[in-house]
């Protein structure tokens, strides 16, 4: 587990497991339904979680974007608002990804619940 300092000094400790999904078609060459599966590395990554506030969840309406949950991460290269993160058994859609003005420490991803 791991603890970040920022946003005001706030302590967010990491201290649950996701999994960053994406889809891929069948590699069998035959026609099929695309299928999610973890991303290299995707796997068991600690992370921070809580519900999006209702002031979140506002701007973000008026952006465009759903949002329900945000989740912290440690700094990744390799994640796109094409993924979903498995949570608890249930799948997330990523709808925006924050860096941080570009630190390469943290990523903040705000996502949104696809099978309640």
């Amino acid at each position: 587990m791991e603890t970040t300092n920022y946003n005001r000094n706030k302590n967010y400790k990491k201290d649950k497991k996701l999994t960053i999904m994406e889809l891929k078609e069948p590699d069998n060459g035959l026609p099929g339904r695309p299928r999610l599966i973890p991303i290299p590395g995707g796997e068991n990554i600690w992370a921070y979680y809580r519900h999006a506030s209702a002031s979140e969840v506002n701007n973000a309406g008026l952006a465009g974007h759903k949002v329900e949950a945000i989740f912290h991460i440690n700094w990744r290269d390799d994640i796109n608002h094409k993924m979903q993160i498995q949570y608890r058994g249930k799948d997330y859609k990523i709808t925006r990804i924050d860096d941080f003005e570009g630190y390469k420490k943290d990523l903040k991803i705000y996502a949104y619940l696809t099978n309640p």
